[in-house]
């Protein structure tokens, strides 16, 4: 088994040890040793989460472990990318739940998440430290750009493609075809029927800029 500890002891957090968990469990031999939780919030500096011990702030958790697999579990995509430039050295792998379904043609990149019956279709390509969250869809020969947060429930169409650190909001959509640029947020329930630009937000009263 490879020694792993997780970045944020919050909800994502949780939900990454229960991925963990559960491709342990799919596998022959297990993966993946939790050997805890990294916060750099100070009331979690020590004690328990989800069963697994706190292991200290963010530094710490790299200095004593210098040798350990990293995945951040942090939904803000400012923060996911900030503290990533603070762990260089570490190994950071892209944990898919057993129940997705992600085509064999699918490229994707480091410290990705891929959640609980998501599905990734053919000929689409997944940046690095992105979040696909549960029962979204990403139809073929899309593409979602570094540090991407694709809510719950979101549907993208083939030939999306959704720029770096874009918040797609739970239940959102897109036409096919469709471009959402660079750090773009879409409203919950929001369907994209023409290009997003960069730094804007989306929703149904119309586009705002950051």
């Amino acid at each position: 088994m490879r020694d792993l500890f997780i970045v944020g002891a919050g909800g994502f957090g949780r939900e990454a040890v229960w991925t963990i968990e559960r491709i342990n469990k799919a596998a022959q031999q297990p993966i993946w040793n939790v050997i805890g939780f990294a916060d750099d919030d100070p009331a979690k500096a020590s004690g328990n989460f989800e069963g697994y011990p706190m292991l200290g702030s963010v530094e710490k958790a790299s200095r004593d472990f210098p040798g350990a697999s990293v995945f951040i579990a942090i939904g803000d995509n400012s923060v996911r990318r900030a503290i990533y430039a603070k762990l260089r050295g570490h190994d950071f792998p892209a944990l898919i739940d057993p129940s997705a379904q992600v085509s064999p043609t699918t490229e994707f990149r480091h410290g990705t998440y891929i959640a609980v019956e998501a599905v990734v279709s053919v000929g689409t390509e997944i940046g690095k430290f992105v979040i696909i969250n549960a029962r979204a869809g990403v139809g073929h020969d899309s593409k979602v750009g570094d540090f991407a947060n694709i809510a719950p429930g979101v549907s993208l169409s083939g030939h999306t493609t959704i720029g770096e650190d874009v918040m797609m909001g739970t239940n959102s959509c897109t036409a096919p075809g469709m471009k959402v640029g660079d750090r773009a947020t879409v409203a919950c329930g929001t369907p994209v029927l023409k290009d997003v630009e960069p730094d804007t937000t989306l929703s149904p009263f119309g586009t705002l800029k950051v």
